[in-house]
């Protein structure tokens, strides 16, 4: 009976009066007993750790930064966070979020303090309309109808979600894409790294999603063949430009949906404790 909770709003609230924030008993952060470590998690942790060495190897102090980040990002991801996340705190929901974001969060950091020579790397106008059209074609194969998310037909069919969780998963959109090409892409650019080492990164890039419980909407062969189109396109854009900037706005041009969406499923009924 504990998780049956009456708000008794109707009869405790005014017309014109706005609901009060319901308060739950919200589940803690970790779930040690039901916690499992899949082969599709080790997978995720040997890819990404993959992607670490040949960083390390590059016998570059930026480079080496980042795989630090990494390893210590795969040691937080990996707790028993607790699924699903629906009765968990904002709090806790945030914590989980920015375990998520240490490489990409350090990286930007990295890249402001050192400043390093990719930074100043522009392109031909002409790569930012490939950006584009790249960007289109990835919405188009997620199967994201753009005409849905804007009337908030998609958010209705999604549900709604705890305030606090919907802004920590916008705030992951949003701040991740300069964070990822930071980490992913950008050593492609730094001092001339091979192909193997873009590939690799281009994998972990998808692994490193993978990593933390829970399947996160991911699995689907629709989904599995944008996760796999998204890291190849942006890695050739990087490649072919010879600057992050193109891969950087279809990254952020790729986002926008998830962010809008999010923000459009609050549910102002959930608070942070």
């Amino acid at each position: 009976m504990a998780d049956i909770i009456e708000t008794g709003r109707e009869s405790d609230t005014f017309a014109g009066d706005k609901p009060k924030a319901v308060k739950r008993p919200y589940a803690s952060a970790f779930d040690r007993a039901s916690y499992v470590f899949d082969v599709r998690r080790l997978t995720a942790i040997c890819c990404v750790v993959a992607f670490a060495i040949g960083l390390w190897s590059m016998d570059s102090t930026t480079t080496r930064v980042l795989a630090v980040l990494l390893v210590l990002e795969i040691a937080l991801m990996i707790l028993p966070w607790r699924v699903p996340r629906t009765m968990r705190s904002g709090l806790s929901f945030w914590s989980e979020t920015l375990v998520g974001l240490v490489a990409p969060l350090g990286a930007l950091v990295l890249t402001a303090v050192t400043r390093p020579d990719w930074l100043s790397k522009g392109a031909d106008w002409w790569w930012f309309v490939l950006a584009v059209a790249t960007t289109a074609g990835l919405i188009t194969l997620s199967n994201m109808r753009m005409k849905s998310l804007l009337s908030g037909e998609l958010a209705f069919v999604f549900g709604p979600t705890p305030r606090a969780h919907g802004a920590a998963r916008a705030f992951a959109s949003a701040v991740c894409p300069a964070g990822e090409e930071a980490v992913f892409r950008a050593p492609v650019l730094l001092i001339g790294a091979t192909t193997p080492l873009g590939l690799l990164g281009a994998i972990a890039f998808v692994a490193r999603h993978h990593i933390q419980p829970g399947t996160n909407r991911r699995g689907t062969t629709r989904s599995t063949a944008v996760e796999i189109s998204a890291p190849a396109a942006l890695l050739l854009l990087t490649m072919a430009s010879g600057s992050i900037y193109p891969a950087l706005l279809a990254h952020v041009l790729n986002n926008i949906p998830t962010i809008v969406l999010e923000l459009q499923r609050d549910d102002d009924d959930r608070g942070w404790s």
